[in-house]
């Protein structure tokens, strides 16, 4: 029993007609989106008419890990009836032993809205943030942890009505993502150490609301700026304020509390930022019509959780028109779904080299070495590791050790505000070693290192 997806000759794919996949059981299968784990198709079931989607991995699951994703979905069901959260329909092992997993389609994610139409109202955006919140703390009550809250994985139905997608941990494992992408939306300690947790959880949720209130992610990159950079300020925590004029204070300081660096600085748990949310937002008014002269920092009520949230921009201004949410015609093609998962940072070039220093991340000149530099000892090769050891001209400094193996791709190691770092090395290969660092406004590079005779460049 299973769908197996075949690309139909001669069809091509483009922004106003989408290649189509056959599918043995469904019909026409359209793509909506290339992930770096899986694909996502929209299709119409045969018998009952509903579009759906089917979001594909690139392999098969062994039996332990089926038997946990079951377990997984068992206890997601039980979110359902908040009505906030997308839930698989089904998993299914497709005619060539890949994991195919069936679900609702969805009109459009988070961010395609905000960059249709700008940052959310503050008034929607407090229904999206209690929705999201309070999916979560009921998540989190059973056990599940999301692990990938980020804009991009917060779809909204075609009336308009926000859900959480993309929940649980099996499939992160068993399909884990090895690319320099989403990075300004991870929680330091993810792109540390690969943590995925119910604080991590409130960090995506952090991003998510600045998002939805700035129209910028959290740690905004520039084109061409390399990851590691971001990754840098990330790790160094310093996120601009925001800046709206109708902005509740509360709002502004939950939301730097989501994005704290340090976990155990921000809310307790999910269930506290649905009581601040809530204290935001204000009694409930019968008829859900706002309540009269709400002060700045209370506003009235929204609509209960799950109902439509189409006004977009702040509430200052020429009010932008309403909008429903694109409603996807499977058949005829669809508006790319954004498909997120959690990612922990690796450089990839192809040669025995260093990266240059990532360009400063403001406005403002680069330092000159004279005002900020890192001095690089040389390193002590013991055969199967090296310790490294460097010393910042600024306390501030947060810190990345880059490796670079001869003849294999180079990795990042991020070490915070240590300045002593050990790394596992294979004895047969050269190496060369970069120190980069930033303190959130400004970055700058050691000289390389190398042992074993190996020729470093910049």
């Amino acid at each position: 029993m299973g769908v197996h997806a075949r690309t139909k000759p001669g069809i091509g794919a483009s922004a106003g007609a989408s290649k189509t996949m056959a599918d043995t059981e469904h019909g026409e299968l359209v793509p909506l989106g290339e992930g770096p784990v899986a694909r996502v198709l929209a299709g119409v079931h045969g018998t009952t008419g509903e579009a759906f989607a089917l979001k594909v991995y690139p392999g098969k699951l062994d039996r332990r890990t089926r038997t946990e994703l079951d377990k997984e979905l068992s206890a997601l069901a039980a979110l359902r009836e908040l009505g906030t959260a997308l839930v698989p329909d089904e998993v299914r092992e497709l005619a060539d032993g890949r994991c195919g997993i069936r679900m609702e389609l969805c009109a459009q994610s988070l961010p395609e809205l905000v960059a249709a139409f700008g940052p959310l109202s503050i008034t929607d955006t407090l229904a999206l943030g209690e929705a999201l919140a309070t999916t979560l703390a009921q998540a989190h009550q059973a056990g599940l942890v999301h692990g990938g809250v980020t804009p991009g994985n917060v779809l909204f139905r075609a009336s308009g009505a926000p859900v959480l997608a993309d929940f649980g941990l099996t499939l992160r494992q068993a399909f884990p993502r090895d690319l320099e992408s989403g990075v300004e939306y991870l929680a330091p300690e993810t792109l540390r150490d690969g943590t995925l947790d119910e604080r991590t959880d409130l960090y995506g949720l952090g991003a998510v609301l600045y998002l939805a209130l700035s129209g910028q992610p959290p740690h905004q990159g520039r084109p061409g700026e390399p990851a590691a950079a971001v990754t840098l300020r990330v790790l160094s925590g310093d996120v601009p304020p925001l800046n709206r004029a109708d902005l509740p204070a509360g709002l502004a300081h939950l939301v730097s509390a989501l994005l704290a660096v340090n976990p155990d600085a921000r809310p307790i748990d999910a269930a506290l930022v649905v009581t601040r949310l809530g204290a935001m937002i204000g009694p409930a008014v019968p008829g859900n019509h706002p309540a009269p002269s709400p002060s700045p920092a209370v506003l009235a009520r929204p609509r209960p959780l799950g109902e439509l949230v189409v006004e977009y921009g702040p509430t200052t201004g020429t009010p932008r028109k309403r909008r429903t949410a694109l409603t996807v015609a499977a058949a005829a093609g669809a508006a790319a779904l954004a498909v997120v998962a959690v990612v922990v940072l690796t450089n990839r070039p192809e040669e025995l080299s260093v990266p240059p220093a990532p360009a400063p991340t403001t406005g403002r000149p680069a330092p000159s070495p004279a005002a900020a530099r890192i001095d690089f000892a040389t390193p002590a090769d013991h055969d199967t590791y090296v310790d490294l050891s460097w010393r910042g001209s600024t306390p501030e400094l947060v810190y990345a050790v880059v490796v670079a193996p001869e003849g294999k791709p180079n990795h990042t190691e991020y070490v915070q505000r240590e300045t002593n770092h050990r790394v596992n090395v294979e004895p047969s290969l050269k190496y060369c070693f970069v120190v980069q660092g930033t303190d959130g406004s400004t970055s700058v590079q050691s000289a390389p290192q190398g042992i074993r005779d190996a020729r470093c460049t910049q």
